[in-house]
């Protein structure tokens, strides 16, 4: 319950800070970010991305309590100097089976070619993924990280 509320607390924060949120929209960390000093509110940065682009949705609701779980999809990108420390770091935390997963958000989609993990209505990475343990935070424990090319990493958390 404490950790809930601490994922509501940050992200209407981060809502509440840009201009013409509501409540409302607070409440369902609607929308896509690229502030990278947020992100590290809700994941470990250990070395400092240069770019971001990210996005925490509800993904489950008690009928007493209101939302309960929340899902963080990110893009990062490093930068020369740091790319092959948070590859080595990803790699040495391999997952041992493959992580099978919904469809992304529809931004990600445009950002990230996902097409060859593709499987029906499903995306299955089998190979050279994270269990994501480098950026993992008390709110953000359960997911995985994947290299991509160019520098970047995709990151996904979910709450639960």
């Amino acid at each position: 319950m404490k950790r809930i509320a601490r994922v509501r607390a940050i992200g209407a924060s981060v809502m509440m800070g840009a201009p013409g949120c509501s409540r409302n929209e607070a409440d369902t960390f609607a929308g896509v970010q690229t502030d990278v000093a947020t992100l590290g509110k809700f994941v470990t940065l250990r070395l400092v991305p240069v770019w971001a682009k990210w996005s925490v949705t509800t993904i489950g609701k008690d009928e007493r309590f209101g939302t309960t779980d929340t899902m963080l999809w990110a893009v990062v990108r490093y930068s020369d100097a740091d790319v092959a420390a948070v590859s080595r770091a990803l790699q040495a935390d391999a997952a041992s089976r493959p992580v099978t997963m919904g469809a992304p958000p529809a931004w990600l989609l445009a950002d990230v070619d996902l097409t060859r993990f593709r499987h029906g209505s499903d995306y299955v990475i089998e190979k050279s993924v994270s269990v994501g343990r480098p950026f993992a935070s008390d709110l953000y424990a359960t997911g995985f990280a994947l290299m991509l090319p160019d520098h970047r990493v995709l990151i996904r958390f979910s709450s639960q």
